[in-house]
C-alpha cells in the first residue's frame, strides 16, 4: 500500500512540476553543451503546445457557457 501511495505522490509531484513549467512562457533551458536531440526537443514543444491548447479550450468552453446563459436569459425576457 505504501508503494501505491509513493507512486501517487510521485505522479502528483511530476504533474505539478509540468503544470508549473508549462504555465510559464515557452523558453526551454537547453545548454548548447548538452543539447538534447531533435526528437526530444520536438516532443517537449508538442507537449507545451498541447497544454496551451487545452488551456484555450477550457477558457473558450467557459466563455461559450456564459454566452449561452446570456442568450437564455434574454430570450426568456
Amino acid at each position: 500500500m505504501s508503494q501505491a501511495r509513493l507512486d501517487n505522490t510521485t505522479a502528483d509531484a511530476i504533474r505539478d512540476r509540468y503544470r508549473a513549467l508549462f504555465s510559464s512562457a515557452f523558453s526551454p533551458q537547453f545548454r548548447y553543451e548538452q543539447m538534447p536531440g531533435a526528437e526530444e526537443r520536438t516532443a517537449y514543444a508538442v507537449e507545451f503546445a498541447a497544454y496551451r491548447l487545452g488551456q484555450i479550450d477550457d477558457k473558450l468552453g467557459r466563455l461559450i457557457g456564459i454566452m449561452e446563459r446570456g442568450t437564455d436569459k434574454s430570450s426568456s425576457v
